[in-house]
């Protein structure tokens, strides 16, 4: 899963960077085309200027110069006195050179692709940001800097004609223009980088958002799927208990009158001072005849829905009974406190018992001697707890994801089936059995047991 997740992650973030790559990519590109539009509009802005200017100016030279006269156009040559204009240079209708001021100005020419733009009537506008003065003005030094520079042509058409009697070019100082252009520039560089920041933001939050919840999903999906396995495997056991719990009772029912005559036999020989491994026999045999008949109570109490009430503090004399010989073999001090005064059917009180007796079983085998094994039940407002802590050296914590797994034992010879078949009891009972904490000092279970409504 760790490994699944960390490819996930990898995954969202490619997508999250080829996400950002697209987003800045388009943002760069109509950045640029932004910027590219508005520079035409403002460049042709001066055209727009200047054309109605030359028209009036055309017009009223006309009224005085002779017809077919090219004086007319050498009127627009005044311009040239207006402030920041360069140069200006007037052309005929065939595109040759008429006159230019100032006198200075080198190669007044039309080129002929400009020449064939301008005879469809719609005029020409060049922004020059490096503008070389000294190749296009005489007595220029070629060491001055270069400056910017603005070139129109205007088409002059003729009076009553749709063909251009002449043309006008202006050389104008573009200086404030670079300065405009500039800032513009600088607006939308500011523009454009607060679009890409928002927006990789709000990629991220988007990419983040998703992520998170694909690992939620994923999480969900895995925790159902460990539930259902997890159920799967309790019907799985729980049909196993069913039959090997049928198969116990016969084994039990046939074992009882054999465990009892063994029983009356070893008696007889129990006070025999002469042989005290009879003796131990004697009593091994008594506490299997007291499980035997417990079983077969509790078995029968069962078949027949027999019910009746145990107290908490039979309980606890029961669990102390129990397991005070193996504690006391095993030179551990087992101690278990009174109970409590309220009752609880003996269904669930003697499934309990099994449970603590199992868990005792375990604390006293995992408790080195001298040490101690400490017993609690507690009748909370709510619920029955139980409460087993012994003095062990604790349960290693490769053990500790697997404790109430069939087959999985800390303990060499065990079975590995105590903790589950433990839990299987508690879960048919209503009650919760958890490792609660576990150590260099000891272990301690907790089963809580719910009041009947």
């Amino acid at each position: 899963m760790p490994r699944l997740k960390l490819e996930y992650s990898i995954a969202a973030l490619c997508t999250g960077a080829l996400l950002l790559a697209i987003f800045a990519a388009l943002v760069i590109w109509i950045r640029s085309d932004l910027r590219d539009e508005i520079h035409l509009k403002i460049i042709e802005r001066d055209a727009a200027v200047l054309y109605p200017m030359a028209l009036q100016q055309l017009a009223d030279s006309s009224t005085s110069a002779p017809p077919g006269s090219t004086s007319s156009l050498t009127a627009l040559l005044t311009s040239a006195r207006q402030k920041g204009m360069l140069a200006v240079a007037v052309f005929d209708g065939d595109g040759n050179t008429v006159e230019s001021v100032p006198s200075t100005l080198l190669f007044v020419e039309l080129p002929t692709s400009d020449y064939l733009k301008l005879q469809g009537g719609a005029p020409i506008s060049r922004y020059h940001p490096a503008f070389p003065l000294d190749q296009y003005f005489a007595g220029v030094s070629s060491a001055q800097p270069q400056t910017p520079v603005l070139e129109v042509l205007l088409p002059l058409p003729g009076p009553g004609s749709s063909k251009p009697q002449g043309f006008v070019r202006y050389y104008i100082d573009a200086r404030p223009l670079s300065s405009e252009l500039a800032n513009i520039d600088v607006r939308i560089d500011r523009q454009t980088a607060v679009t890409l920041v928002v927006g990789a933001v709000l990629i991220a939050v988007v990419m983040t958002g998703a992520a998170f919840s694909v690992h939620r999903a994923q999480r969900i999906v895995a925790e159902r799927n460990e539930r259902l396995t997890r159920a799967n495997f309790e019907l799985t056991l729980a049909s196993k208990a069913s039959a090997v719990g049928q198969i116990t009772s016969h084994l039990i029912h046939g074992l009882q009158g054999s465990v009892e005559g063994l029983h009356a036999v070893m008696a007889g020989r129990k006070a025999d001072p002469s042989n005290p491994a009879w003796e131990s026999a004697a009593d091994y045999t008594e506490r299997l005849q007291t499980m035997i008949r417990e079983t077969v109570s509790l078995l029968s109490d069962a078949s027949a829905s027999a019910t009746y009430e145990l107290s908490g503090r039979e309980l606890a004399e029961t669990v102390r009974e129990r397991n005070k010989v193996a504690a006391a073999e095993k030179g551990v001090e087992l101690e278990v406190n009174d109970g409590f005064a309220a009752n609880t059917d003996s269904h669930r009180g003697s499934l309990l018992c099994l449970i603590a007796n199992n868990l005792v079983h375990n604390a006293i085998l995992a408790t080195e001697p001298g040490k101690k094994v400490y017993v609690s039940f507690v009748d909370a407002s709510w619920a029955i707890v139980l409460t087993v802590r012994d003095e062990g050296s604790g349960i290693p914590e490769s053990m500790q994801k697997h404790l109430f797994k069939p087959g999985r034992s800390g303990r060499p010879g065990g079975t590995g089936l105590g903790l589950a078949i433990s839990q299987l009891l508690a879960r048919q009972i209503g009650a919760e059995m958890v490792l609660l904490s576990t150590g260099a000092g000891g272990t301690t279970f907790r089963v809580t047991l719910p009041h009947k409504d």
